[in-house]
């Protein structure tokens, strides 16, 4: 049984956050009035290489087993809030049918990114409509890739206004796919059609979805106790909330460790009033992996079928009890869940006016298509080797900081062996110790970039022996949120170039060099 509660956790925890996203604000639409939109009969997925696309992309390299990891990163402590008791519902739905017709892939689209046999994509959805409403935008669009040898989960998040080809709908945000799917009566309904578009845009084949409401969201973190998160920026606002005396309730958090609510978590992953689309989808992220981490450290599940049927009310998935015996093979061997965190940014897309309304848009740049390949893979195969080491020390007077850095290095493919708090006095400054001696994949660089370390507050001390490559002591003037609607930039891609890709042509003109 632990192997399928676990993977209910993977499928149902990293879905749950995609059911908070945004208002139900209309978007101006660059959308002529639709054309015929031709319904070929669902084939099974095609096996083989595809024709050459236009919108090439690199050859991505074969994937290699992970060596034995030569040095293990620390647990980032957490407390588990008390675990409440199951839930008392055994009615499973039927799951709803789901295809993506590969007939509608055409040349000129993007070629099949290739990824390790066995690997499944799921796609996750958020909407602010109810489960079983069809006509909606689906304004979180989220990939979980499932790396059954590593093993390993990879999230990547799509920023709602991206401008991609849909086809018999000329080109639009990516947001309004789902709708136009059943709009069209496309086979696959709303999530293949969604499918499609991101399969004929990006090359990423999608092999099954979930899509989550509101309510689905509140009662799935509540059902867990609450979750724990590291918050990295200071956020305020104010919400609808009917149990409010006034009709209204404040939500303010500040950096370190914070405890949710289901409906705190909503409001912490919708929040817009000061932050954008690229920090929205980092705080889902955040929220992911606590769920995941709350339930896998808890006994929660003890009901696993039950807990699935229940939350079959609030959920459209394809995802059955018949499906699970795949998942389960997957999941009992996710001992260490090894995660990964990407946020399609700037520097990866562009922004645009549209000249057809002036609406302000996302277009592809050169580097979407390779950093969606490099998001969709496992992380770093040779853990112990690739992943620099590296020590988190807080100096400071503020509580946390070094758990909300540990975490960030982590999601930037650190390996963190050591957090701790430094005895006083404290740092007024951020420090690095530099142990490592070698120049060579050094660490210090970017070590020194994340935390704005000064040339004054670099020590050495050189240590060919030592296990870390350096430490980093936060002081008082660390700033701990980060520049999220430009980090996608900082990953490290098969091309730097910085061409528009040939793509969204209708309503949005060629952007100048």
């Amino acid at each position: 049984m632990r192997g399928f509660e676990l993977l209910l956790v993977i499928v149902v925890g990293a879905s749950i956050v995609l059911g908070v996203t945004w208002g139900a604000d209309v978007l101006p639409s660059s959308v002529s009035p639709m054309t015929a939109l031709q319904q070929p009969q669902a084939q099974p997925r095609a096996a083989g290489t595809l024709e050459a696309m236009a919108m090439s992309s690199a050859t991505q390299n074969p994937l290699q087993t992970p060596d034995a990891a030569m040095a293990q990163p620390i647990a980032i402590p957490i407390e588990n809030t008390a675990t409440p008791g199951t839930l008392d519902t055994a009615v499973v739905k039927t799951p709803v049918p789901f295809s993506v017709d590969m007939t509608g892939v055409e040349e000129g689209d993007a070629p099949l990114i290739e990824q390790a046999p066995g690997t499944l994509n799921i796609l996750l959805l958020g909407t602010d409509a109810s489960a079983d409403q069809k006509y909606a935008r689906t304004d979180s669009v989220m990939i979980a890739s499932v790396n059954p040898d590593f093993p390993s989960v990879s999230l990547l998040s799509f920023p709602r206004d991206l401008v991609v080809k849909i086809p018999g709908f000329g080109t639009d945000r990516i947001n309004t796919a789902y709708e136009r799917g059943y709009i069209a009566n496309y086979p696959g309904g709303g999530p293949g059609f969604l499918g499609l578009v991101l399969r004929k845009n990006f090359g990423i084949r999608i092999d099954h979805f979930v899509r989550i409401d509101f309510q689905g969201f509140i009662k799935a973190i509540d059902t867990l106790g609450g979750v724990e998160v590291l918050a990295e920026c200071e956020l305020h606002d104010t919400f609808p909330d009917k149990s409010s005396a006034n009709g209204k309730t404040d939500l303010d958090v500040y950096p370190g460790r914070v405890t949710l609510s289901g409906k705190q978590a909503l409001w912490f992953s919708r929040s817009r009033w000061s932050t954008t689309d690229f920090d929205r989808a980092r705080r889902q992220q955040k929220v992911i992996r606590a769920v995941i981490k709350k339930a896998r450290n808890s006994n929660l599940l003890q009901n696993a079928i039950s807990l699935y049927g229940d939350f079959r009310n609030y959920l459209e998935t394809d995802i059955g009890i018949t499906d699970l015996p795949k998942f389960i093979e997957i999941a009992q061997r996710l001992g260490d869940l090894q995660m990964k965190s990407r946020v399609i940014t700037f520097g990866i897309v562009r922004a645009y006016s549209r000249p057809s309304d002036g609406a302000s848009v996302l277009i592809p740049t050169e580097k979407t298509i390779p950093f969606i390949k490099e998001a969709l893979s496992p992380p770093s195969g040779n853990q112990a080797q690739v992943l620099p080491v590296v020590e988190v020390y807080n100096g400071s007077t503020v509580a946390d900081m070094e758990f909300v850095a540990a975490e960030r290095l982590a999601w930037e493919g650190f390996n963190v062996v050591a957090v701790d708090k430094m005895p006083a006095p404290e740092f007024k400054e951020n420090q690095l110790v530099v142990y490592t001696t070698s120049s060579k994949g050094s660490p210090i660089r970017k070590l020194v970039q994340i935390f704005n370390v000064k040339q004054q507050n670099i020590i050495n001390e050189l240590d060919p022996s030592s296990a870390s490559a350096a430490r980093i002591v936060l002081g008082e003037n660390y700033n701990s949120c980060p520049a999220t609607a430009s980090m996608g930039q900082d990953v490290t891609l098969q091309t730097e170039q910085e061409k528009l890709l040939p793509t969204p042509t209708v309503g949005v003109a060629a952007a100048a060099p």
